[in-house]
């Protein structure tokens, strides 16, 4: 049981579900730091060989049930003799003569990415094919300022159809069915045959998985909810304003606390801080914890100073849009005039209906590759799940994308042309951290170093922040 739970809570847990073990709960929350994401892992599936196969912070129903069907699969067609898989070497599926077509679904950061690279190191007798449902990019790290009036909706994205001068085929058309066994991609207008796919679809975000959201919550992760949050902001004189996280995982763990430090900093040039109160609500029992509890302390400490205040451990349950209240599992309604939330995030539909998702819920790929366990298939970005050495997962970011992006389509490449390549992902990344007032911290690290991956968050300042705004301009130009 988790660390919110009495040992009557969990006797009585015991007795109701007629379990024939013991039921304990954990007081000190050990064991929940020790195999968290944040959140208590609601499923562990262990294999007949006493092994863990499942073990996951959020439920995904299919995917429990897939590393079930996976059991009786194995176990009927399993050798009489137990062999070590062999490393596949593929030949080249395309040669030149005839020409790759590849296929890359979403344009987001890993799509973006993966394309111009892809498309620079190809022939022009290979096709590079863009499909996204959405007419435009946009730049997801700058909605936080969006959110708080410092952008314009013009500033932060871009038409994808541009991508077209430079040799990328863009499709404005949602994706409907993946095939990897015929090689094709339905869309709402046509069928595109592939030999190689890149699935770069990201996380689907669900509000509507939370009854109530609609009327009461505004999304930070969408562009019509931060301008709905900036004109929110602009109307707001004083009470409560709450930062809500209602589901783990969820990406760029760093956007709510920074919200919270941007909303800070706009009502305190507004006037109306000195009468208002900021509250951030999360399951997390630390900002950030896979980064390691020096970040989250940092980060903390950072709230603590513009006195906001932090609630971990928080499990929220419910929306009360009549009272203005969110409701914890267990806990007492809390009171917010003002609420900007983190939706659900889900494996995209079409994944999930294409029989992708693999025993985590999401897409399960080689940690260092990328690949799939399909031939010619790579998923990058939020829309995959690799395993850490401390048994968590990598976060969903943008920089992880673009960094996996590189690599997929240098191992392509490679492959079209007959060459071999050593390309591997290693876990770095970064990040800057938005304090507003003009300031920003920054992090980096390596979440690929074992036992723990190692992050250092280096001191704020305005020239962090001023190294945010080039790359918001360097990225907007490049790619387009």
């Amino acid at each position: 049981m988790g660390p919110f739970e009495t040992t009557e809570a969990c006797s009585q847990w015991k007795k109701e579900y007629e379990l024939p073990f013991e039921v304990i709960p954990d007081k000190d929350g050990t064991i929940f730091k020790r195999l968290s994401n944040g959140w208590v892992p609601y499923s562990i599936l262990v294999g007949p060989d006493g092994k863990v196969v499942l073990w996951e912070s959020e439920f995904q129903e299919a995917g429990f049930v897939a590393a079930i069907e996976k059991f009786y699969q194995e176990a009927a067609h399993a050798p009489a003799q137990t062999q070590q898989p062999s490393t596949r070497a593929m030949p080249p599926r395309v040669g030149r003569a005839s020409g790759a077509n590849i296929v890359i679904l979403g344009g987001g950061v890993g799509g973006l990415v993966a394309a111009h690279h892809l498309r620079r190191a190809l022939s022009r007798r290979d096709s590079v094919i863009l499909v996204d449902r959405s007419p435009n990019h946009l730049f997801q790290s700058s909605l936080l300022w969006h959110a708080v009036g410092l952008r314009r909706t013009s500033e932060i994205q871009r038409p994808l159809s541009d991508l077209t001068r430079k040799g990328i085929e863009f499709i404005n058309e949602e994706v409907l069915e993946i095939d990897v066994s015929s090689r094709h991609v339905r869309t709402t207008l046509q069928m595109i045959e592939f030999d190689y796919l890149v699935v770069a679809l990201g996380a689907q975000l669900r509000p509507g998985e939370v009854e109530g959201f609609g009327e009461m919550a505004l999304n930070l992760y969408d562009l019509e909810g931060t301008r709905r949050i900036h004109t929110a902001l602009n109307a707001f004189s004083g009470g409560t304003v709450g930062v809500l996280v209602t589901d783990m995982p969820f990406k760029c763990p760093a956007a709510p606390y920074e919200a919270a430090l941007l909303v800070d900093s706009f009502l305190r040039k507004k006037g109306v801080r000195g009468r208002s109160e900021i509250h951030i609500y999360t399951p997390e029992h630390q900002p950030m914890p896979i980064a390691g509890p020096a970040m989250g302390g940092a980060i903390a400490g950072m709230l603590r100073t513009r006195d906001i205040s932090y609630h971990p451990l928080f499990p929220f349950e419910k929306m009360n849009p009549r009272e203005h209240t969110i409701v914890a599992s267990g806990g007492e309604p809390q009171k917010v005039d003002l609420l900007l939330a983190v939706p659900p995030h889900r494996p995209p539909e079409v994944v999930r209906s294409s029989g992708l998702i693999g025993s985590s819920g999401w897409m399960e790929t080689d940690p260092h590759t990328l690949a799939t366990e399909h031939e010619g298939v790579y998923a990058i970005g939020d829309v995959n799940n690799i395993r850490l050495a401390n048994g968590k997962n990598l976060p969903m970011a943008g920089v992880f994308a673009h960094s996996e992006a590189g690599i997929v389509a240098e191992r392509i490449a490679a492959e079209i042309d007959g060459r071999t390549s050593e390309a591997s992902f290693n876990g770095k990344g970064s990040c800057w951290l938005e304090l507003g007032g003009g300031k920003a911290g920054f992090a980096s690290g390596n979440f690929y170093a074992e036992p723990e991956p190692t992050v250092h968050l280096y001191p704020a300042g305005r020239p962090w922040h001023w190294g945010k705004v080039l790359f918001e301009r360097w990225w907007l130009h490049h790619w387009f």
